[in-house]
């Protein structure tokens, strides 16, 4: 089995060297290593150019000509992989020795897992353990296991980058793109041995509540949920991430039509199920726009009939007749 590891950089030259020293560290080394910076104006490119001299393994390095973005950034370096299986990284994580070896092991006896996903020690911008993992902190929020999506505790087979790539346009967010493709097939395995420090600081792009570096609970967690609701920026975020839905949708359609045939249903039926929550989202802004005695008769009467039992709960009926 051939590993790439697959990174995308961005003025990270503060951690860079610890995340790179960790691959040289693996007990089983990767074959490849590709990483794509996107226009970084800091030590970055020296600092992997100094590194790709030594490296006991292939270096590729590409540095884009114009700003791509997060997501696109990870796309470009996706596109140049060669492995059967792909590792995600960030540039300012550590991985522990045996990360790859593990988890080349449990893709070997998995193979129709299309994605590997391994848990992560939380620490601070030091490398200083908090006592607390991602996963440990999605269960204590009373989160589903279904929003764990982190790429860099990810590997991705060939199997699924071969009709996943590229990544849609307009997406903010790579790792969404891969995970939730793979959970749709129900070809996401989540192992919960915690093989990699995640490193939280000021520059990190997620502020997902789970990668807080204190312990939540399912209280925190909704109150956390409840104060957006009155948050000025809410309603944009919230179109922003309609946006992101039916472009998720518009490009599961597309790659339908190349995937293998085993999986096109399945496809299909994510396709629908991001279709009906879009549809969801749509209706309740739609409610949302409605004066305050109509927007109340008709977010109660969307409760009284099911319109949150699937989704939403509690936190959409109160967003909603917030307005």
């Amino acid at each position: 089995m051939k590993i790439s590891i697959a990174m995308a950089t961005y003025n990270g030259a503060q951690y860079l060297e610890a995340q790179l020293q960790s691959f040289v560290d693996q007990t089983r080394p990767p074959d490849e290593l590709i990483i794509t910076d996107d226009c970084s104006t800091d030590g970055t490119a020296d600092i992997v150019y100094e590194f790709a001299k030594t490296a006991p393994f292939e270096v590729v390095f590409c540095r884009n000509e114009k700003n791509l973005g997060y997501c696109g950034n990870f796309n470009a370096a996706l596109m140049q992989t060669t492995g059967d299986l792909v590792f995600l990284s960030d540039q300012d994580d550590v991985w522990f020795p045996e990360k790859i070896a593990y988890i080349a092991e449990v893709a070997e006896r998995n193979p129709e897992m299309l994605v590997v996903m391994n848990d992560a020690a939380l620490t601070d911008g030091g490398l200083n353990e908090v006592g607390l993992t991602k996963i440990g902190q999605i269960r204590s929020a009373g989160l589903e296991l279904e929003r764990f999506v982190m790429g860099c505790c990810c590997a991705v087979r060939r199997g699924l980058l071969a009709f996943c790539l590229p990544i849609p346009e307009g997406l903010r967010a790579h790792d969404s793109w891969l995970v939730k493709i793979a959970d749709g097939l129900d070809a996401k395995l989540v192992d919960g041995r915690v093989l990699q420090y995640y490193r939280r600081h000021e520059s990190n792009e997620s502020q997902f509540i789970a990668n807080r570096t204190t312990r939540v609970s399912r209280a925190g967690a909704f109150l956390h949920s409840a104060k957006k609701i009155l948050d000025s920026d809410t309603p944009r975020i919230e179109q922003r991430d309609l946006e992101q839905l039916k472009i998720f949708a518009e490009g599961i359609e597309q790659i339908n039509r190349l995937a293998p045939e085993h999986y096109r249903s399945s496809l299909t039926d994510l396709f629908k199920k991001s279709r009906v929550q879009t549809d969801w989202i749509e209706q309740r802004m739609a409610m949302r726009r409605r004066f305050v005695v109509s927007r109340v008769v008709v977010v109660t009467r969307f409760l009284m009939t099911g319109g949150y039992s699937a989704r939403g709960g509690l936190k959409a009926f109160l967003r909603d007749l917030a307005g």
